[in-house]
């Protein structure tokens, strides 16, 4: 016997113990195998996601203070004084009057305010199109160096080409002032009169340290953050290295959304991962990294970490698998010994140990099969029984209908020959009832049939019980050639007229009616409804209680029931309602119309 061979014959606990020890084990060391070498590249996605939604904050950081900046350059449109002097021409201070002296103080009270509103403004100015310039700063001397002309610049003319519209530049060199020269930010707006026609440039002088506060405020000290404008020069880096070494790049086109960069430093060699972004509003891209070696010192506590982890998830399972090969091999066996008994015929279930878990389910579950096994055994042999003495009726009431049916043809024409036509109403009545059941045998016929044979039905039920009842009848013409089984409804008719006049001491009023509903009125629904005593309680519970359970009581109402769910399914049937006054059952059926063909064939059938 080969190895294979053993193992098939090797006991259940056996087995269990050793997969069981292999299946943990192996796993560990794979997942501890596979989590060492992906670690930092988890780490490093993760660092990067991170690292994405900060760049979004502080980016928005940024263009929200831009965006404050951009306001502030509004302030003039609400000082009538500046644009009444800015609309003027432009006179030399001897020149000036009451008026323009209180425009200057206005202008002067303007551009001192602005530093007061944000501490980021270093200084203003003001180039008036009529010729005036007016500054203001806030370190040094404000005195205007007569020298420079901002309209060589580039972002004047950018300005004047905006129409209104708010500029940033990058970093300047502010020589507008006589005495040190100063670097800042350029943040400039045309300003217009009521008719669109430009009156001046406000031009503000921003700090780039705002920058700086911002990235402080990060509190992450180990990012590195660098600004750059959309001409590509420097705005601002917290590494000067790394700035220089990504500008590089970037006129390369390297630099995406993703970047990892390698710089040298004093210290040796460090290569920084990270993201960049580029602002809409501003057209600045900003980069954001960090030391990978920082990103991987925690991956290597995780290495250390796991192997430890491997080591007693084996030692764990090892003690698990054989205290759970246990509890499965015991179960099992008390199984296998039930169902060898079960075999022989004896339903033996074993004891159940009040387990919840799934051994215990299992051993529940097949004690109930069992159990119901030996119910369906017993309910397959009470259903023969039955069977054998529904064929031995069927046989002696097969011969009976046609001997029937000829007497009372004879009997009937007797009555007519003796003018006795109360007697051959009643006996005509009768004769098609009987002719229609003699053909029950057939498949389907049209409602308009199964009314006809009701009508004749009532009609003898009328003459039987004088008036006792009287009948309404709502059955609309398009549903006459609906498929329905024959005599269906008389068994129903005929409860109606029993228990509802049972005890009445008022004529008894049945209802039919028919109508089409569900989805594409695809559901035939039959009604009837009666206003007399109807069934007590107790008769419909016995009509939901299995045949077997209520014997042949309201065996006419139950035949209804079994012919509809045989023929359409479970969903279908008859269901019952009594209300204070009336009594309502209600036959539910598919909706199809008899084809000529198949009622060709059943008229064939019937002849």
């Amino acid at each position: 016997m080969g190895k294979l061979g053993r193992w098939r014959n090797a006991r259940y606990q056996t087995k269990l113990l050793i997969l069981f020890f292999l299946l943990s084990s192996i796993p560990a060391f794979i997942i501890g195998a596979i989590g060492s070498t992906k670690s930092s590249g988890t780490l490093e996605a993760q660092t990067t996601q991170d690292l994405k939604v900060i760049l979004a904050q502080f980016n928005a950081s940024i263009e929200r203070q831009i965006s404050d900046f951009d306001r502030f350059s509004m302030l003039p449109y609400f000082m009538p004084e500046v644009f009444s002097f800015l609309n003027k021409p432009a006179l030399s201070p001897e020149r000036w009057g009451t008026e323009e002296i209180n425009a200057q103080k206005t202008m002067a009270r303007l551009m001192s305010a602005y530093p007061s509103i944000n501490s980021s403004i270093k200084g203003l100015m003001v180039y008036g199109m009529n010729g005036s310039i007016n500054g203001y700063r806030l370190d040094g001397d404000s005195t205007i160096n007569g020298n420079y002309d901002a309209k060589d610049e580039d972002w004047y003319q950018e300005v004047m080409a905006g129409k209104g519209h708010f500029s940033v530049t990058g970093i300047q060199n502010i020589q507008q002032f006589k005495t040190n020269s100063f670097d800042a930010i350029i943040g400039a707006r045309l300003l217009m009169d009521e008719d669109y026609k430009p009156l001046a440039v406000t031009t503000m002088f921003i700090s780039p340290r705002f920058i700086s506060n911002l990235v402080d405020s990060l509190e992450l000290p180990n990012a590195q953050v660098i600004v750059v404008d959309r001409d590509g020069h420097l705005i601002y880096a917290s590494n000067a290295a790394l700035a220089a070494e990504l500008q590089k790049h970037a006129s390369q086109n390297l630099p995406h959304d993703e970047w990892e960069v390698a710089i040298e430093e004093q210290a040796g060699s460090k290569t920084f991962s990270g993201v960049s972004l580029k602002s809409d509003y501003l057209e600045w891209q900003i980069y954001m990294g960090v030391d990978k070696d920082a990103i991987l010192q925690s991956s290597r506590s995780i290495q250390s970490f796991t192997i430890v982890i491997i080591i007693c998830v084996a030692v764990l399972a090892a003690v698990a698998s054989l205290l759970i090969a246990r509890g499965f091999s015991q179960p099992i066996s008390r199984l296998i010994r039930s169902m060898r008994k079960v075999e022989k015929g004896q339903f033996f279930t074993p004891e159940a140990h009040g387990r919840a878990d799934e051994i215990g389910q299992l051993e529940s579950s097949y004690g109930r099969m069992v159990i119901r096994l030996q119910e369906l055994i017993q309910s397959i042999e009470e259903k023969e029984r039955q069977k054998r003495h529904a064929e031995l009726y069927a046989l002696r009431a097969r011969i009976q209908p046609h001997f029937l049916y000829n007497t009372l043809n004879s009997i009937r024409m007797l009555a007519v020959l003796q003018q006795a036509g109360q007697i051959a109403k009643l006996i005509q009545s009768l004769n098609k009832l009987l002719h229609a059941n003699m053909k029950l045998d057939s498949e389907l016929v049209t409602f308009e049939e199964e009314i006809r044979l009701l009508r004749d039905y009532a009609t003898l039920m009328d003459l039987r019980y004088t008036n006792v009842f009287d009948m309404e009848w709502h059955i609309p013409p398009e549903l006459n050639q609906a498929s329905i089984p024959p005599m269906l409804l008389q068994p129903l008719l005929e409860n109606a007229i029993f228990h509802g006049a049972k005890g009445l001491e008022r004529k008894l009023h049945i209802t039919l009616e028919a109508r089409l509903e569900g989805k594409d009125n695809r559901l035939l629904v039959i009604e009837l409804r009666d206003d007399g005593s109807g069934f007590d309680q107790q008769a419909l519970e016995l009509l939901k209680r299995p045949q077997s359970d209520t014997g042949t009581q309201n065996i006419g109402l139950r035949n209804v029931q079994d012919r509809i769910r045989l023929r359409f399914g479970e969903e279908y049937g008859l269901s019952f309602e009594r209300s204070a006054t009336h009594t309502i059952v209600t036959v539910r059926m598919p909706y199809k119309v008899l084809e000529k063909e198949e009622n060709a064939d059943v008229e064939s059938a019937r002849r």
